[in-house]
């Protein structure tokens, strides 16, 4: 397994990417994932909670021994962002589109494993 500071670069990488997407192209994302869109500002809301996230995680990644509890919020989230995947698909609601099923699932499994990956690594250096 990478270490934590990989895991934590590689979250936020992600966090960052999707979030100026999100941000730049709201109405794009929103008719990508599915009929009737999600607003589109709520799409640009979550861009900018990403891009932060995305910091945050960054900043994290170069702490020697990131702190236990904000290891598990960061995974938290992750998992929060997969069971809301999840939830929508099996709600049919805003992303109902194959393609954006797909897309979505695919992204969903990634955030979750970046997850899991991260409560491991972090638990691998218990020093504290």
């Amino acid at each position: 397994m990478p270490p934590l500071k990989t895991i934590l670069r590689m979250n936020a990488a992600s966090c960052i990417a999707f979030g100026v997407l999100f941000l730049v192209e709201p109405n794009l994302v929103a008719m990508f994932l599915g009929t009737p869109p999600a607003p589109s500002w709520l799409i640009a809301v979550l861009g900018a909670v990403l891009v932060l996230n995305g910091l945050h995680l960054l900043h994290t990644s170069k702490r020697d021994l990131p702190p236990r509890a904000l290891i598990l919020y960061f995974s938290a989230g992750d998992f929060a962002w997969a069971l809301a995947t999840l939830a929508l698909i099996g709600g049919g609601l805003w992303i109902t589109h194959l393609e954006g099923r797909v897309v979505a699932l695919l992204v969903a499994a990634f955030v979750a494993t970046m997850g899991g990956m991260q409560m491991s690594a972090r638990r691998a250096l218990r020093t504290c």
